[in-house]
């Protein structure tokens, strides 16, 4: 007998199945064992048409949906680790990457940018040890300084673009009050971040390359004594230092306003003898312009995950579930097993799952017979965005300045466009 021909599906659930198999790829990327699928952003009108969408199920960007769809909610905000977290949702990825990118290379901050080495006897060289002072967090906000050329003239470093530290550390034996040698006993033996002191009148480091003029020449021998007291002075010689200061700092930030983010980072490390004396300035840059200068240690985010059962999880696949998912993972709370035998059924506790269970659904779901039971999915426009501030600026100051810089680059883009 010929075998018997499969009925048509019905137009209607042909068309509902369509919808929803278009719904699910809008909405959702699809974590699959070996690649994932669905990723691509499609918000554009007939994205969809050869799907056979009709104008009904297309969804192009619309500036009042956003307005209505999007949230923001921070999960943590750790003082004490310089780490937020928070969720954005209803946004598309190309507004958080641009977020992301924004934080680490366009947000400014201050670094030390230039070093003036007086006596560096370590072991470290002058270049390696100016590197290492680059990336000291420096706690002083950017927006109280004006922007300069790095490579300006040390004429126009002053109060309103310059921070000013210097450093002068001297390894030796300690000796008592007798002047004996205390066995054992070895002073500044390590160079710490704490060891750079904040200078608020600017620099105190001669340029010798620019010395002054010298004293005045003295006047002549033949003059009266009675008028040699008034006549001879003698105008101190000017000494040209590496900065411009015309105020002190310390009247607008007061005595500690400026100083390192950790007093505990470790430089170099000194024998008796070694000595390191120099003058670091900081300026005001962006991460765009050196990696010293981003405000974060990193930055990132990613999609919410969902654990999807596509059927009922029951009875003998039930128990390899939660062998494969869930009992391996100690105090595991994401899934528990309900009745036994042939009527066990999987229920999820936590839709999210947690990394350790979300893994092996994942790895679950390329065996043979389980794709069309249980998947992993990360809704497209949901994100766990984090940033890990290295302390000289408030994690949540930052976001708010990255929201400006893309505010500011959007009226600039219309701006030439209209």
């Amino acid at each position: 007998m010929p075998a018997a021909k499969k009925k048509p599906m019905p137009t209607s659930k042909v068309e509902e199945k369509i919808a929803a198999h278009l719904e699910m790829q809008k909405k959702f990327v699809t974590v699959g064992f070996s690649e994932n699928k669905h990723t691509q952003e499609r918000a554009y009108f007939n994205a969809y048409s050869g799907a056979g969408a009709t104008e009904d199920d297309e969804d192009p960007f619309s500036l009042e949906q956003f307005r209505k769809n999007f949230t923001i909610k921070i999960t943590e905000n750790n003082e004490a680790t310089n780490t937020l977290e928070f969720e954005m949702e209803g946004i598309s990825p190309a507004f958080a990457n641009a977020f992301r990118r924004i934080i680490i290379s366009e947000v400014p901050s201050m670094a030390i940018e230039r070093v003036y080495f007086r006596q560096n006897t370590s072991v470290i060289a002058d270049e390696i040890f100016a590197h290492r002072l680059g990336l000291v967090p420096i706690l002083a906000d950017p927006n109280e300084f004006e922007s300069f050329d790095k490579d300006a003239h040390t004429d126009l470093l002053n109060e309103k673009n310059t921070i000013v530290f210097k450093m002068h550390v001297k390894c030796q034996k300690e000796r008592d009050s007798n002047g004996n040698i205390v066995p054992d006993s070895i002073l500044h033996e390590k160079v710490y971040s704490k060891d750079l002191v904040w200078l608020p009148n600017g620099s105190e480091l001669e340029d010798e390359s620019q010395r002054a003029d010298e004293d005045e020449e003295e006047e002549d021998d033949d003059m009266d004594d009675d008028d040699d007291d008034d006549e001879k002075k003698h105008k101190k010689k000017k000494i040209k230092t590496f900065s411009n200061f015309s105020a002190s700092q310390e009247k607008k930030f007061g005595k500690e306003g400026i100083k390192t983010v950790h007093d505990d980072i470790l430089l170099a490390k000194l024998v008796p003898g070694q000595e390191i004396e120099l003058e670091a300035h900081c300026m005001k840059s962006v991460g765009a312009d050196h990696a010293k200068f981003s405000p974060v240690g990193t930055c990132w985010y990613r999609l919410v995950p969902t654990v999807y059962f596509k059927k009922p999880i029951v009875g003998a696949d039930a128990k390899i579930f939660m062998s494969e998912c869930s009992d391996p993972i100690p105090n595991h709370q994401c899934f528990e097993l309900k009745g036994s035998g042939e009527k066990a059924e999987v229920k999820i506790k936590s839709i999210r799952g947690c990394d350790l269970c979300l893994e092996r659904i994942r790895e679950l779901s390329g065996e043979s017979g389980w794709d069309s039971k249980i998947a992993v999915l990360k809704k497209r426009d949901h994100y766990i965005f984090t940033i890990e501030s290295v302390g000289a600026r408030k994690p949540d100051v930052i976001f708010k300045e990255a929201v400006s810089i893309l505010k500011s680059k959007c009226h600039s883009a219309l701006g030439r466009l209209l």
